[in-house]
């Protein structure tokens, strides 16, 4: 689906790009440079876990306490490949979607500064691709392939559009920054894997801040055209793209390579578990609760 945006300019436009100013020069000033930010040595540190004991699907279940040592290590990189590899594909997109918007006609998210700003945008999500492919390229020997799946986009007026776009790109950074901020807190693992966790961070706080701008002013001018039906939709298309968003964490490839017995029902099994359910609630619950305070849902 490709961003289109209207083309008026009212009073929250302007708050708008005042915040995208702010971001530029955010952006501008940060340092070090993203591509800078991550030492990789030859090997990972094979004494700490790559990945948070919270967010290692297997845990909570029979099968993870008869796990090796060295399996569950294995386990840890092979579930951060598939999330760094999440993180690739879904930005990868995010770019070319973004792309389309630059220095078009003046209007919503088309003016100088706003087109400024999703330069910066642009090159710092592919800053992270590149971060994250040179972790898993360099520790598994390549990036995990996409999941491909077709998601609804039903016919909407232009502000629907705009605001269907920029609200799945809400969900997954939130999504992403969840797993960032419980990864990188965690003074347990890999210093390597931190790093990036909290390199990307860094850069998906302001990104985050910005999609809430921007949907909340898409929501205001959708009520003044009283399309408030589309609304509703909206939210039902968002709510289902972040279910499927966290879903990806649980990778059937994963336990096919760890050779584990029926790997199909091990991923039921994990879907199942309180743990992952509890987690899953808290964080749809985080992004409603971000949606209600822009608008997009009552």
């Amino acid at each position: 689906m490709q961003p289109a945006f209207a083309r008026d300019v009212t009073p929250s436009n302007e708050r708008l790009e005042r915040l995208a100013a702010r971001f530029v020069l955010a952006s501008e000033h940060r340092s070090p440079p993203t591509f800078a930010r991550v030492r990789f040595p030859d090997r990972l540190d094979q004494s700490r876990p790559v990945l948070p004991l919270t967010l290692l699907s297997l845990h909570g279940l029979p099968i993870y306490e008869n796990l090796t040592e060295a399996q569950r290590w294995r386990l840890g990189l092979l579930e951060t490949v598939n999330f760094f590899s999440l993180n690739i594909h879904g930005e990868q997109a995010l770019v070319a979607e973004l792309a389309q918007c630059l220095y078009r006609p003046r209007g919503v998210g088309e003016s100088p500064i706003l087109s400024r700003y999703l330069q910066h945008f642009i090159h710092e999500e592919n800053s992270h691709t590149y971060m994250m492919a040179e972790f898993c390229t360099r520790y598994y020997g390549r990036v995990m392939p996409e999941i491909v799946c077709r998601f609804e986009n039903p016919p909407l007026s232009r502000a629907g559009q705009d605001l269907l776009f920029y609200s799945r790109v809400f969900v997954l950074e939130t999504f992403l920054d969840f797993v960032n901020q419980t990864a990188m807190k965690d003074r347990e693992i890999d210093a390597t894997a931190r790093a990036v966790h909290r390199s990307h961070h860094l850069d998906e706080s302001i990104h985050i801040a910005f999609d809430k701008a921007i949907i909340a002013m898409l929501c205001r001018e959708m009520r003044k055209q009283k399309l408030d039906a589309e609304l509703s939709e909206v939210h039902r298309l968002t709510r289902a793209y972040a279910e499927y968003a966290i879903s990806r964490l649980v990778n059937v490839r994963i336990y096919r390579e760890l050779a584990l017995p029926d790997p199909l029902a091990l991923a039921r099994q994990v879907q199942a578990l309180p743990p992952w359910l509890k987690t899953k609630s808290r964080l749809l619950a985080r992004q409603e609760a971000d949606l209600k305070k822009c608008g997009l849902c009552a």
